[in-house]
């Protein structure tokens, strides 16, 4: 991995940081748990785009252990965890498929997460009780997932034209041969 790529990475990481932060500042649902924008997502579908998955998922893994240690203890660790590796997952499908749109990537992304995080409540807590705000999480996971799927597209789009020589993949491809 070269000094670029490192650089590269651990800045999107701090992005990530930075905005799971702001997220924990303030509730879009009040006495709802686990309702959020889910902005650094928008960085791992960057990453899922335009870099290699190993580069992707080491993101994902530093962010979860990084906020767990930083802002929401093991339990956090544990939600994040289970909920980042589906959506890492059907994320990571739905790109290489190249058919779909960011948004419709975003949202399947949102739902994974959700779905992951319901089902790691059923150890932690030993019941199915968040599985009753299933209706609500999963509206605001169409909502925050369409939202940051725009977002994330707007960016991709937004580099690539700037042609900026630090972009991996595709669009570093580009720059060089122009």
């Amino acid at each position: 991995m070269n000094t670029k790529k490192i650089t590269l990475l651990g800045i999107m990481l701090s992005m990530m940081l930075i905005l799971g932060f702001v997220e924990k500042q303030f509730s879009l649902v009040p006495g709802v748990p686990g309702i959020k924008p889910g902005f650094s997502n928008i960085v791992l579908m960057f990453a899922l785009y335009r870099m290699d998955t190993r580069s992707a998922g080491t993101l994902l893994l530093l962010k979860v252990l990084l906020s767990g240690l930083l802002f929401s203890g093991v339990n956090g660790m544990a939600y994040a965890f289970s909920g980042g590796i589906l959506a890492f997952g059907i994320m990571f499908l739905f790109i290489r498929m190249r058919r779909l749109s960011l948004p419709v990537v975003s949202v399947s992304g949102a739902v994974m997460h959700m779905a992951g995080q319901i089902i790691c409540s059923r150890f932690l807590m030993g019941s199915w009780v968040l599985a009753f705000q299933l209706p609500l999480l999963l509206v605001s996971a169409v909502v925050t997932g369409v939202l940051n799927g725009v977002i994330t597209a707007l960016v991709i789009n937004a580099l690539t034209k700037s042609k900026l020589s630090f972009l991996p993949g595709k669009a570093a491809k580009e720059v060089k041969n122009k």
